[in-house]
């Protein structure tokens, strides 16, 4: 674990490649996916042919709540 800001750890980073079907399903499944904002041009994610990200998990040191985040390393746009 990393401790990436005050009183909250991240678990190891994996890599990842999502292509245009799995923008387009996850957008579906899930209207604020395709709204969320790309880390490296600042266009939502729905625009997007292809986005290299790392997917990790956070924990609250507190609490022990977690939840998954990613933050994109890479797209198509820029």
């Amino acid at each position: 674990m990393t401790t990436t800001s005050e009183d909250v750890e991240a678990g190891p980073a994996t890599t990842r490649t999502i292509d245009e079907p799995e923008i387009d399903r996850r957008s579906a499944a899930s209207p604020y996916f395709g709204r969320f904002t790309c880390d490296v041009c600042g266009d939502d994610f729905a625009v997007h042919r292809s986005l290299t990200a790392e997917e990790r998990e956070f924990t609250d040191i507190t609490t022990r709540e977690t939840w998954p985040g990613m933050v994109v390393i890479a797209c198509d746009r820029s």
